[in-house]
C-alpha cells in the first residue's frame, strides 16, 4: 500500500473541483481527503495499492468548462492507514457563505426570467400580427393559385384541341405518303422489267457476236489449208522459208483467235 500526496494547481476551487475527486477515489476504493488551500491550490492524500493509485492520477487531470487543471506535483510514500474512507474537506463558514450565494444567483435568475417573459409577451402579440397577415396573404395566394390553375385548364383544353388538329394532319401525310410509296413501287417493278428485258436483249447480241467469231475462225482455218497445200507444191529452195513464214502466221493466227474468244 502507498500514499499519495498531491498539489493541483490551475482552475480547481469554486469549480466542484473537490467534489468529483472524492467520486473518483471512492470509484477507485482509496481512502484518504481533498481540500481547499489557501493559495488556490487543492491538496488530495490518498491511500491505496499503487496501480490504482497510478490511474486516480491520470483521473483527476480534468478540463472542462468550469475545471481547468494546469499542473499536479505529486510524491509517493508508505501508507499508514490513518483513513477510514475518503471525504472532502470543507473550510470555515464555506457552507453557509455559499448557500448565500446561490441564494442571490437564484434571485437574480428569477428576475431574469420574469422579464424574459415579459418580452416574449411582446413579442408574441407581435409575432400574433404577423401570423393575422400571413393568413391574410394565404388567403390571397389560395385565390392567385386557383386562378391560375383554371387558366391552365383552359390553356391545356386549347392545347388537346390544337392535337387534335394535329394527330389529323399526321395522319392525312401518312396515307399521301403511302400512296407516293405505291407509285414508286409501280415504278421500280417497271424499272425491273426494263432492265431484264436489256438484259436478254444483251445476250442475243451477245449469242450474235459468239456466233460470227466461230464464222471467222472457220474462215481463217481454211485460208491456212489453201496455203499450206499451195507451198508444198513450190520449190524446195523455197520450202524452208515458207514453212517459217506459215509458222509465224500461225502464231498469228493463235493470238487472234484467242483474243476473239476472250
Amino acid at each position: 500500500m502507498l500514499k499519495l500526496t498531491a498539489y493541483v494547481s490551475g482552475k480547481v476551487q469554486m469549480a466542484g473541483y473537490r467534489s468529483k475527486i472524492a467520486t473518483i477515489a471512492r470509484v477507485f476504493g482509496l481512502k484518504g481527503y481533498v481540500m481547499n488551500l489557501p493559495d488556490s491550490r487543492v491538496k488530495i492524500v490518498a491511500e491505496g495499492h499503487e496501480a490504482d493509485l497510478e490511474r486516480f492520477l491520470e483521473a483527476v487531470r480534468i478540463k472542462n468548462t468550469l475545471i481547468d487543471v494546469e499542473e499536479i506535483k505529486a510524491d509517493f510514500s508508505e501508507a499508514n492507514g490513518s483513513y477510514e474512507e475518503f471525504f472532502k474537506i470543507a473550510g470555515e463558514g464555506e457552507t453557509d457563505a455559499r448557500l448565500d450565494q446561490a441564494a442571490e444567483y437564484l434571485k437574480e435568475l428569477i428576475s431574469a426570467v420574469r422579464e424574459g417573459f415579459k418580452d416574449n409577451g411582446s413579442k408574441l402579440d407581435s409575432m400574433s400580427s404577423s401570423l393575422k397577415d400571413i393568413s391574410g396573404k394565404q388567403d390571397d395566394l389560395k385565390k392567385s393559385i386557383t386562378e391560375g390553375f383554371r387558366e391552365t385548364g383552359s390553356y391545356l383544353k386549347d392545347i388537346s384541341g390544337k392535337q387534335d388538329d394535329l394527330k389529323k394532319s399526321i395522319t392525312e401525310g401518312f396515307r399521301e405518303t403511302g400512296s407516293y410509296l405505291k407509285d414508286i413501287s409501280g415504278k421500280q417493278d417497271d424499272l425491273k422489267k426494263s432492265i431484264t428485258e436489256g438484259f436478254r436483249e444483251t445476250g442475243s447480241s451477245l449469242k450474235d457476236i459468239s456466233g460470227k467469231q466461230d464464222q471467222i475462225i472457220d474462215r481463217i482455218d481454211c485460208a491456212r489449208e489453201e496455203i499450206v497445200s499451195e507451198v508444198s507444191g513450190m520449190r524446195s529452195d523455197l520450202k524452208g522459208r515458207t514453212e517459217e513464214r506459215l509458222q509465224r502466221i500461225e502464231s498469228d493466227v493463235t493470238e487472234i483467235k484467242a483474243r476473239m474468244r476472250s
